[in-house]
């Protein structure tokens, strides 16, 4: 196989199990590939180190500036340009007639790196787009976290909405109850009013019948002594009816405590669980974030990238231009050269018959 030196490429490093197939796979992706060649020197104890050759010298170039340091089944591969050992060349004919197809080449190596750059745009506009595909996926989650936030905080004002209405209900029935024991209250002092009044109008009644026989007398004072039994009676059973309903109440209130804690401890429950929803999510916006940074880093590096390779083809671009100057104006040497070489052969000749001649 002979090795072009402007469209090969040194391969060194190559794995010992590395095949002509698994290397055109890797690449095939610079362009086509006329040949590969596989240098592996194991059973001597070398290296394995190969040649790779490309139809025009664009794809060498794109090769060596990516795949240079790359990993290849695991081992860093040095990648760059073949570099051949003395000899000279041969400025000859055929040599400018190589050369003349050499520069046809360039020609279409320069059609494909239109293509090239038209496909550089493409890609450039297809990561512009992306980009903004994810940041309008940004700004919709960050919408609904918005949206989420909203709900929690009707939801919290709904809970205080309920607790505002319990606790108004729970004032209105213990001031209910206060109504209710105030009112009983007011009706005991009723009755022990009465029965005071009634006492008192019979203590008159039993003044003024002193004067009248004994007998009726101690009646009256028999009388007497039961109605106060009977008042005494009845304020003993009015106050037990009053402990008993203060006891009622408290029992009531005591419930009514123990349901309010309940309720109290299930709704701080759930604020841990909307807490640690939040959380969730702002882990989660964190790990979004570092991911569009990563992106924007990638994206970056990539730019710098297509602007270092457009930099290479305008040198490469330029140094094409002086080679085809270089050339014409070596076939301007080489046409006064071959002029020159006649003019010298015509003049020998002429002098070598006038010589003749003379002779």
């Amino acid at each position: 196989m002979t090795i072009d030196d402007d469209n090969s490429i040194y391969v060194g490093g190559l794995p010992y199990n590395a095949t002509e197939d698994s290397i055109r796979k890797v690449f095939n992706l610079y362009g086509a590939i006329v040949a590969v060649k596989i240098v592996n020197e194991r059973g001597v104890g070398g290296k394995c180190y190969g040649f790779v050759t490309f139809t025009n010298p664009r794809s060498a170039i794109d090769a060596i500036t990516d795949m240079n340091g790359r990993d290849i089944n695991g081992r860093t591969v040095v990648v760059n340009e073949v570099r051949t050992r003395g000899g000279r060349s041969n400025f000859g004919r055929e040599s400018f007639r190589r050369n003349s197809e050499r520069a046809m080449d360039w020609d279409r190596g320069g059609d494909r790196e239109r293509d090239y750059g038209h496909d550089r745009d493409r890609f450039r506009d297809r990561n512009i787009d992306r980009s903004r595909d994810h940041d309008r996926d940004r700004e919709r989650g960050y919408e609904r976290l918005r949206d989420h936030d909203r709900t929690r905080d009707r939801f919290m004002d709904r809970n205080r909405d309920q607790d505002r209405d319990r606790e108004d209900n729970e004032q209105e029935h213990s001031r209910n109850h206060e109504q209710d024991w105030e009112r009983d209250r007011d009706m005991d002092w009723d009755q022990d009013r009465e029965m005071n009044n009634t006492n008192d109008h019979d203590k008159s009644v039993d003044k003024e019948k002193d004067e009248h026989s004994k007998k009726r007398n101690a009646g009256q004072h028999s009388r007497e002594l039961s109605s106060d039994s009977d008042g005494d009676y009845h304020d003993q059973v009015e106050v037990d009816r009053s402990i008993q309903r203060r006891e009622e109440l408290q029992d009531e209130l005591k419930i009514l405590m123990a349901h309010y804690l309940c309720q109290i401890s299930q709704m701080e429950e759930r604020l841990e669980e909307k807490q640690q929803l939040v959380l969730d999510l702002q882990k989660k916006s964190l790990k979004l974030e570092g991911a569009l940074t990563a992106a924007k880093k990638l994206t970056s590096q990539r730019q710098s990238q297509m602007t270092k390779l457009h930099r290479c083809f305008l040198q490469i671009k330029e140094y094409t231009e002086r080679l085809k100057s270089c050339e014409q104006e070596l076939q301007t040497v080489l046409g006064a050269a071959m002029m020159e070489i006649d003019i010298v052969e015509d003049v020998d000749l002429r002098d070598g018959i006038l010589e003749n001649g003379r002779t």
